[in-house]
Formats: structure tokens, C-alpha cells, sequence
């Protein structure tokens, strides 16, 4: 899921007597000494008027800092704390008690993509079950390490997107709060901030809340909470959320990509004291038939029964960022090492909520003219003569195959599926529209010869352009679903490094038993294209001023992607 490209944020002061905004100050540089004076002196003041009983004492003031620098300034000036204490020992006593890592199923669901009245692709999500608030309000979100904030529909949201979808009624939960993007709650008779997040295909605008978000089981030894700032959605795009079954979005990524530390899930487990260890483990099971209902994340460590080789560990690359991506060196397809790295700029985010491999849009041509082969009309793609693409990283080697990368279902000539704009900066204001074929539509693309019935198909593999600016693009790999249902991976929060390992999913064990032989799967599904790696964060600060409701916006995306103004 593709998150930000781009953080500034802006510091504002408010108050509930003459609400204005006063200050701006963009996130890459620090607060400085007269800014402090300034709220100091401002703060000093109100409380001498409500001394002399000039002023009401109920005045507050609130601000927004970006953490676009990961330090211990920006660190201390997210407030407020959200778990007193006493709750962070409460919660590090249960955690005590508890059977780590938790392990919550994923179920893939499949949606079929038509063409001309035939099934050509089908798009697919891998979502898992979660509840919020008290008495507890279920829902289905994609786990997603490409973005930071946990976003469901509000009850508020009345599109037919929200209404297709479980919606989160914070009126019915007794341990709910209003809040503002600062965490301050939102006085009676204001206006709430809102947000609007890109992804890297669909946007979500919401409102902020603070709530109890669970996952798990039914039982205390098998179920954790923790208290956590999220985002009620009030407006979603229709792709791709009508499509899918699931509710919402779970992101995991780093904290820096969040707009505040408070609305990360595992920083706030993390500060919770709880006895698992800082990890996160992901099980893909892929679309070998029967494997529905087989996936799974494993959270507070990692399932070692999923694993059939030992994990090879490798480091999180330009951590500030926020962003769960590590150095690619060499990028081989077949026996050619491909020119794309040898600058040495090349990166991969490791994204759990990107259906397909994402390749630098400079770049998509070769790749497609490399991988994209023959096709007969009934024929298994996963099961042709193809090349393999490897990705050389720091003392490890990602070998995909045919089974990995290809879609099941051979592309008819004229058909267009997928989308040649891919993930870039505007893409989640524009997924509406319609999109560009990025796969083969005709056998120019592909080679010639064979018979006639070979000619009317081809055998295209699962990958999409990255169009996103420096210093996340230019040539970034986006690492999603083909690479995932191969390798198992563990995300490491406290040493910023992530783990692969062969995973052991029934065509994983199947090819090693049987030396590469053709294995028999019933099951084709496929999906068309989604990214939920965020690409995008907007804040809109509202408030009252003399009954005329102001705005004030800023774009908010991940440290270090400034864009020009």
C-alpha cells in the first residue's frame, strides 16, 4: 500500500475563545526559541486574564508537529500521552500472561475481473478480523506494512462505497474520544481536523478518534488491546474499496509515516510493556486451492512453522522515511543483470498491501518484454517456460519463478488489464478514472510463432509501473503479493530490519519435493491491481471563528519527499 511522498506539516495554535491559527511552521525545521516564546508568552497571558476572572479558565491550546526528522524533539512535542501509567502496567501484566506471538487468520478473497464476458484476472485481498471499542465493534481490514494509520468507515460516511462496508459508530462505544490530529479533544461545538490519505490506488478523507483496537481471539490469553488514535472514514473512493469484502485498513508500517506516534498500532503495542517480542511475522499462502483460510499474521514475534528455511536478515534502508524498504544491488532477470541498479539507487518497500510486483516506470518496458511469453487459450500461465527474476540484496538472493509472477489466466489479444499509470503521487486522487492497460494487448509485445491458437493469447506477468519522485523514487520496487506468497517475512521494529524465508505454503513444499514438476493447483485466482501503500497525507485543520467555518490545510507526506511548492 504506498503512503506518503511528501511531510510538511504546520503548528497551529487554537483556542476555544477567538479560534485562529497563528503560527505555520513547516516540519523540516526545528521549533525555534521565538516560536516557544510566543506559545509561552501566549499561555501566560490567558492565565493572568482568567486570574483577574477576564478570560475562561476552559481555554486550551493545541498544535500539529510533523515527525518528519526522527528525534527526540519531535518525539517530545506528540502530545497527549495516550495510556496513563497505570493502564501501560495494566496492560504489560496481562501481556505477562500471554502466549506470544498472537496469531490472527487471513482470509483471501477473490473478485473476478470481466472482459467481453469472460473472467480475465480477478483481483484479490488478503484481510483479517479486528474489534474496536467497547462493547465491540467488528471488522475486516487488510493488514497493510505500506501504511500508518488504522482506518475504517465512519457511521457518519452515508456513500455507497461506506455503506457496502461495517461502519464505526463512536457514539456506541463507551471508550471512544473525539480527538483532534494533536490527540486534544475535540471541545463541544467545534469542528473535528480531518484527513485525507492517498494510496496508491484509492484516497480515504476522515475524521480522528481514540479508541481501543483489538485483535486475536475471543479469549484473554489469545486476544490483545491497546489504545489507539485512528481515522473514521467519511468519504472512500469507490476503487477499490466497493469491490472487496474487507472494511478497512490495519497499517504497520513505521511510525514515521503516521501523522502522529500515537496513531501507529505496534509504537503504541511497543510502549504498552506487553511480553511479546517487537516483531511481526507475514504468511501469504498464495492461491494454491483449499488455502483460503491458511494465511495468517503472526503478531509479538513470529511462526516458525511457517518457515522451511532459516531466516536471512535484511536492514531497513533510509528508516526515516517510515517505510518497511531495504537496498536491491542487482535486479536479474534470467542470466542478465539488468542496468536499473548499477547506480546503486535501487530500494524495495516490503508491502502486504500491494497486489503486484512494483517496478520502476522508467523501466516497466524491459521487464514486461523480458517476462511477458506465449500463451494458449486454456493454458496455466504459473506453469510455463519462462526466466526467473532475482532481486540481490546485502548477502541475500529473492528468486521468483514463473509460478510467482505470472497470472494464471492467459491475456486474449485486445484485452487490456491492469494500469500503465501504477502507483504515483496523484494516483489516489485519480483511481475513478479509467486506466491504461500496463500488461500486453496485442502479439507485437510478445514473441511470434508457435500456432494460431497460441497467437490469440499471451502470458503476461503481475507487475506495475512506480512512478513516484526522489528521494523514495526514482527506480523503488514496490515488493507485494508475488514476492510475499513465496517468502515468509518478519518485521523487526526495534532493530529496523526485515527477515525472509522460504515459506511453507503447499506450492513451496510441492516444488521442492518434486524438483520443479508442474504442481497440479484448481485454484486460478487472481486480482487486477491495488496499492495501499500511502502516497499521500492530507490535514485539514477546522474551526469556528465569528460562525464562519475556516479551513486550514497542509499536505502531509513521509520525511525527506519534499515535492516543489
Amino acid at each position: 500500500l504506498a503512503q506518503e511522498s511528501r511531510i510538511r506539516r504546520s503548528i497551529r495554535y487554537r483556542s476555544t475563545v477567538g479560534s485562529h491559527p497563528t503560527s505555520r511552521l513547516s516540519a523540516y525545521y526545528p521549533i525555534t526559541e521565538l516560536a516557544m516564546s510566543l506559545r509561552f508568552g501566549q499561555h501566560f497571558i490567558a492565565a493572568f486574564l482568567c486570574g483577574l476572572g477576564l478570560l475562561p479558565c476552559t481555554s486550551r491550546a493545541t498544535y500539529d508537529v510533523g515527525d518528519a526528522e526522527e528525534d527526540d524533539t519531535m518525539s517530545m512535542l506528540q502530545r497527549p500521552a495516550i495510556a496513563t501509567p497505570d493502564a501501560e502496567a495494566s496492560a504489560a501484566a496481562a501481556g505477562a500472561g500471554r502466549t506470544w506471538p498472537i496469531l490472527v487468520p487471513l482470509q483471501r478473497e477473490s473478485v473476478p475481473l470481466i472482459r467481453n464476458g469472460k473472467t480475465v484476472a480477478h483481483k484479490t485481498s488478503y484481510a483479517g478480523a479486528i474489534s474496536i471499542g467497547h462493547p465491540a465493534q467488528d471488522f475486516r481490514v487488510v493488514f497493510d506494512t505500506g501504511s500508518a494509520h488504522v482506518v475504517v468507515p465512519s457511521a457518519a460516511c452515508s456513500s455507497e462505497t461506506c455503506l457496502e462496508h461495517r461502519s464505526y459508530n463512536i457514539s456506541a462505544s463507551s471508550s471512544a474520544l473525539a480527538i483532534n490530529v494533536d490527540g486534544s479533544q475535540v471541545p463541544e461545538g467545534e469542528l473535528c481536523d480531518q484527513v485525507t490519505i492517498g494510496y496508491g490506488t484509492g484516497k480515504v478523507t476522515g475524521e480522528f478518534a481514540r479508541d481501543e483496537v483489538c485483535l486475536g481471539g475471543d479469549s484473554e490469553e489469545t486476544r490483545t488491546c491497546v489504545e489507539v488514535s485512528m481515522v473514521m472514514a467519511v468519504e472512500m473512493t469507490t476503487q477499490p474499496f466497493k469491490s472487496f469484502n474487507f472494511d478497512g485498513i490495519f497499517g504497520l508500517s513505521l511510525d514515521a509515516l503516521a501523522v502522529g506516534p500515537e496513531f501507529s498500532f505496534f509504537n503504541r503495542l511497543a510502549g504498552s510493556g506487553f511480553g511479546g517480542e517487537l516483531q511481526f511475522g507475514v504468511f501469504l499462502a498464495g492461491p494454491d486451492a483449499g488455502q483460503e483460510h491458511s494465511s495468517e499474521i503472526a503478531l509479538g514475534g513470529h511462526n516458525s512453522k511457517r518457515l522451511l528455511s532459516p531466516l536471512q536478515w535484511a536492514p531497513v534502508a533510509a528508516k526515516k522515511m517510515g517505510y518497511w524498504q531495504i537496498q536491491i544491488k542487482e535486479v536479474r532477470i534470467g542470466n542478465k543483470t539488468l542496468d536499473v541498479c548499477k547506480d546503486g539507487s535501487c530500494r524495495g518497500v516490503v508491502d502486504t498491501g500491494t497486489s503486484h510486483f512494483g517496478v520502476p516506470g522508467s523501466s516497466i518496458g524491459e521487464f514486461q518484454r523480458a517476462l511477458t511469453t506465449e500463451g494458449a487459450e486454456d493454458e496455466d500461465c504459473r506453469f510455463v517456460d519462462a526466466p526467473s527474476m532475482d532481486l540481490v540484496l546485502e548477502g541475500i538472493m529473492l528468486s521468483l519463478g514463473p509460478p510467482n509472477y505470472m497470472r494464471p489466466l492467459p491475456i486474449p489479444v485486445g484485452v487490456e488489464v491492469g494500469s500503465a499509470r501504477g502507483v504515483t503521487v496523484e494516483s489516489g486522487s485519480q483511481v475513478d478514472q479509467p486506466a491504461a492497460s500496463a500488461t500486453p494487448s496485442s502479439n507485437s509485445d510478445v514473441a511470434t510463432g508457435g500456432t494460431a491458437s497460441k497467437a490469440s493469447h499471451s502470458c503476461a506477468p503481475r507487475i506495475m509501473p512506480v512512478n513516484l519522485p526522489a528521494p523514495l523514487g526514482p527506480n523503488l520496487f514496490i515488493l507485494g503479493e508475488p514476492l510475499l506468497s513465496r517468502y515468509y517475512t518478519v518485521y523487526d521494529w526495534k532493530q529496523a530490519q526485515i527477515g525472509f524465508g522460504l515459506a511453507a505454503t503447499k506450492a513451496n513444499k510441492e516444488a521442492l519435493i518434486q524438483a520443479g514438476q508442474a504442481v497440479d493447483s484448481e485454484d486460478e485466482h487472481e486480482e487486477e491491481i491495488y496499492s495501499f501503500m500511502q502516497v499521500t497525507v492530507t490535514v485539514s485543520v477546522r474551526y469556528k471563528q465569528a460562525g464562519v467555518v475556516a479551513r486550514g490545510r497542509r499536505t502531509l507526506t513521509a520525511p525527506g519527499l519534499a515535492l516543489p511548492m
